[in-house]
């Protein structure tokens, strides 16, 4: 029963608990001060009797009830807006009051063990060479305790400002992450009922059929709205419902090409990130393509690395400062922005004209669970 107790205490303390609390680690530093003493720094002394060592163990005990006290006094103490100076001169005052109390308490536990001479206690307690003795004592022992209560403290303070830091940075990332998204979804459906009202008055029947893969395209979106990732199969699907949009549109003067290795289709990645991609492929190889345009999506994991490859006819188009692809530039800097988000440090994004097609390249470092 006791060892079950014993087991429950500690597993409280160290595995429940963040941080072990302030009784326990106080406690626990009492216990060793009075081992040392006893053991180390006055054997001869504490053991030569039984009446002594119990009376060296209840002084010293003591010493918790005057540090548990002294924390009450440090509780109310705001160190943050105070200069270190004033902090430390703070902490030798309240270690010195508390000091000549465990000096009187001493005293008292000593008469209280030894009433026959309390005559000779009485005078030798307040004279000064006995409080100076003692405080020799007690006063480096209260010191340090409270410089370690203090560091304690901030260390608790630092890594709860840190905690609160992460969070923090963790929500702003999770909303800058839905304003990103929220930026595809508005752009993407724009182009989707550009191409539809063009159909409308030339083909009804497809028309009819488009607006049929475009609730199928937006079905995804629905299902995936709480989700920050998704499957990789799933944007493939997504794409092809697109796809399929603007073939109808189209017709022959597009070529959609799919080569998606097995092993990457389970592979998690933010939702609606290769949208845009698709977008302008269609949007700039339309202007500069020869006929039929043709967009290749291929996605294959290698070496523990996912590499995405959207690539179409054509060449690339520049502003006049040569710096970003004509057009709004939402497209492509939210996808940077997003990676960057998602995987720190841990992707490339890489645009190129190589032999007749637009390639951009994405590389994400990231294991497959």
């Amino acid at each position: 029963m006791l060892l079950n107790k014993i087991n429950s205490f500690l597993k409280e303390q160290f595995l429940e608990r963040k941080y072990p609390s302030f009784y326990f680690l106080n406690a626990v530093g009492w216990i060793i001060i009075i081992l040392a003493d006893s053991l180390i720094v006055s054997p001869i002394e504490v053991f030569s009797s039984f009446h002594m060592f119990i009376s060296n163990t209840v002084e010293w005990s003591f010493g918790y009830l005057v540090t548990w006290y002294l924390r009450n006094i440090y509780k109310d103490y705001n160190y943050r807006s105070k200069s270190l100076v004033s902090t430390m001169l703070y902490i030798l005052f309240i270690s010195l009051l508390g000091s000549i109390l465990f000096y009187f308490v001493a005293y008292l536990i000593d008469i209280l063990f030894n009433l026959h001479l309390i005559n000779r206690y009485l005078q030798i307690i307040f004279s000064l060479r006995s409080i100076a003795e003692r405080l020799t004592e007690f006063y480096p022992i209260m010191t340090t305790w409270s410089l370690s209560y203090f560091g304690i403290k901030f260390w608790l303070d630092l890594s709860a400002e840190r905690e609160r830091a992460e969070k923090a940075d963790l929500l702003a990332q999770s909303a800058q992450l839905q304003m990103l998204r929220y930026q595809v979804n508005p752009h993407f459906l724009f182009n989707s009922f550009s191409s539809l009202r063009a159909l409308i008055r030339s083909n009804s029947s497809k028309a009819e059929e488009m607006v049929g893969k475009l609730s199928e395209f937006y079905r995804y979106t629905l299902l995936t709205k709480s989700s920050s990732e998704v499957p990789l199969i799933d944007e493939i699907e997504a794409i092809q419902y697109y796809a399929e949009i603007e073939k109808i549109r189209f017709e022959d003067k597009i070529d959609f090409q799919f080569d998606i290795e097995p092993l990457a289709e389970e592979y998690p990645i933010p939702n609606f990130l290769l949208n845009p991609l698709v977008e302008n492929a269609i949007k700039y190889g339309m202007k500069t393509s020869e006929m039929p345009l043709q967009i290749k999506i291929i996605a294959q994991v290698k070496n523990g690395k996912l590499l995405i490859i959207v690539k179409n006819s054509g060449k690339l188009i520049f502003d006049k400062n040569d710096l970003e692809i004509y057009g709004t530039g939402t497209g492509l800097s939210n996808i940077k922005r997003r990676l960057e988000y998602s995987y720190p440090g841990n992707f490339s994004f890489e645009i190129k004209e190589e032999e007749g097609f637009v390639i951009i390249t994405i590389e994400i470092y990231k294991e497959l669970k």
